[in-house]
């Protein structure tokens, strides 16, 4: 369970943006969670990011997450590598660990029921192109709100600069603004099961860049 922020003048705000989603969540029957889960999946899986990404980092959805499981398996499919988050060094850090399929074998539930790999290998975090980032809440200018443990905020914050972070999330939960502290790290895109939002309009990691129209001809 992740701790709970420290020494943060915005805790209470933040709790208060928590216990609003957990509501909103635990609300959500499962239809409409994987309804939801497959609209916002297929964002990511038509976009730039996600399709010239080599190595894709996702994470093993909990009960009230977006189910990105669409998104592993396409990713096997096309043959790119995939890891998953792994906690490690007392609970305080976080890194990332292949996986290659998800069976029995190779997968066991957590303490929190949730998929973990058995074993595998470290992948570098200069070796992601993608990091598919969950979230209680995100807001209009993509930063983040996580569960309080800071693990993706760490995490993130040691990226190599062309590793894109894209935040996934039910549409109710990306919200006008979340109250930040210097230690929060935002995601450049959030997508949700309605619309999808990028950090800079400069540069574009969820829609295809638009081809301009060819010039008519005035048959000269």
């Amino acid at each position: 369970m992740d701790a709970p922020d420290k020494q943060d003048p915005n805790t209470d705000r933040k709790n208060a943006v928590r216990t609003r989603m957990r509501a909103q969540l635990h609300a959500l029957t499962d239809v409409e969670r994987a309804s939801r889960s497959a609209s916002a999946c297929a964002r990511i899986l038509k976009s730039p990011a996600f399709q010239s990404a080599v190595c894709v980092m996702l994470y093993m959805p909990l009960r009230s997450e977006v189910d990105v499981m669409a998104v592993v398996l396409e990713a096997f499919r096309l043959g790119k590598t995939v890891c998953v988050p792994c906690v490690t060094d007392g609970c305080k850090s976080m890194h990332a660990v292949e996986i290659k399929s998800m069976d029995d074998e190779s997968m066991a539930s957590d303490a929190l029921g949730v998929p973990a790999p058995r074993s595998g290998r470290e992948i570098p975090q200069d070796s992601i192109d993608l990091v598919i980032t969950p979230g209680v809440a995100f807001d209009l200018r993509c930063e983040r709100l996580g569960r309080g443990g800071g693990f993706y905020d760490r995490f993130l914050a040691k990226s190599h600069r062309q590793t894109r972070a894209v935040g996934i999330c039910f549409d109710f939960q990306l919200i006008d603004e979340i109250p930040t502290s210097a230690d929060d790290v935002p995601v450049h895109a959030v997508v949700t099961d309605r619309r999808a939002i990028e950090r800079s309009a400069s540069c574009s990691i969820l829609t295809p860049p638009q081809q301009s129209k060819p010039q008519q001809s005035n048959g000269a």
